[in-house]
């Protein structure tokens, strides 16, 4: 399922510049790893100093620590593409970052409709189950839509605060060089357990979650996650490695969170349903939907 790209010279064959860390990559696998010492080395240094001082995150200087701490996955993405890819890797993540093009139709309604569906069902099976009569509430929507302004201004947020500069690293490239080496399953499954520690930090932080509608409980938190991440790979895969498709997936997801409230009961049913999901994608359509080795899309580098 989906539509595969077109194969791509590599670097050395194109005569485009040369990749920076080629033997260092191909002996130690540093293509995988050092992107780590950005993700979480830059991040946790960063993210440290709020938590040590009992700084509020949501003020200065906290605030500017929290920002600039999350960034440490959008420069690893950008300098490992660069260093692995050279030139080639740089445009290659920037034409999946902006094509619009790059999503079939059909993966573009997953990817707006996808998370809304899923909360639905939550909230609807906590009303048909447990005889539920607040498992879902809009009043944060409601609230939002009377002022056009503060709604922008939160929808603007909820996108740089997650969606955007994760997905330049954690899809836009990361996840390719692991599934060089692994299936897309076991890909997944290292990504979510890395993407759930990359978080950790934020449950330690003052003010962090406290200044939102929700606040998650950390493991529920961590399994979302690790589940999530398989309908990350899912949608990703048969988008054409489209980087564009999972940031408004992400954004989608983040907004869904902080715009419709669940119940404890309904959030745990959602998560239910989408390992419900991620089991059916992973046993009937997983050799298309989920493709695996040399049956994915690959990084032209």
């Amino acid at each position: 399922m989906g539509d595969r790209e077109p194969s791509r010279p590599s670097p050395r064959e194109s005569g485009a510049e040369t990749p920076a860390l080629t033997a260092l990559e191909n002996r130690y696998g540093f293509d995988v790893w050092g992107f780590l010492l950005f993700s979480h080395g830059w991040t946790w240094c960063w993210w440290s100093v709020p938590i040590l001082a009992g700084w509020h995150v949501f003020r200065f200087p906290g605030l500017v620590f929290l920002l600039v701490g999350g960034l440490g996955v959008t420069i690893g993405g950008v300098a490992m593409a660069w260093l692995v890819g050279g030139r080639t890797g740089l445009e290659d993540l920037w034409r999946r970052l902006v094509d619009v093009r790059r999503i079939p139709v059909r993966w573009g309604v997953v990817t707006i409709g996808l998370f809304p569906a899923l909360a639905l069902t939550g909230a609807g099976i906590a009303i048909g189950v447990d005889g539920a009569t607040q498992a879902l509430s809009a009043a944060p929507l409601r609230s939002l839509l009377g002022d056009p302004v503060a709604l922008v201004g939160t929808l603007t947020v909820i996108f740089l605060l997650g969606p955007l500069h994760e997905e330049i690293g954690w899809r836009g490239y990361w996840l390719d060089r692991l599934q060089l080496r692994w299936s897309a399953l076991t890909a997944s499954l290292l990504l979510g357990g890395a993407w759930a520690a990359w978080h950790a930090p934020l449950f330690l932080m003052v003010g962090y979650f406290s200044s939102w509608d929700f606040a998650p409980e950390p493991t529920w938190f961590a399994v979302n996650i690790l589940v999530g991440a398989v309908l990350y790979t899912w949608l990703y895969n048969n988008a054409n490695r489209s980087v564009l498709a999972v940031i408004l997936f992400h954004f989608v997801g983040n907004a869904t969170g902080q715009l419709l409230e669940l119940s404890p009961a309904a959030d745990r049913y959602q998560t239910i349903v989408t390992a419900a999901l991620v089991l059916a994608v992973v046993r009937w359509w997983g050799s298309t939907a989920l493709r695996r080795d040399d049956e994915q899309p690959r990084p032209p580098y």
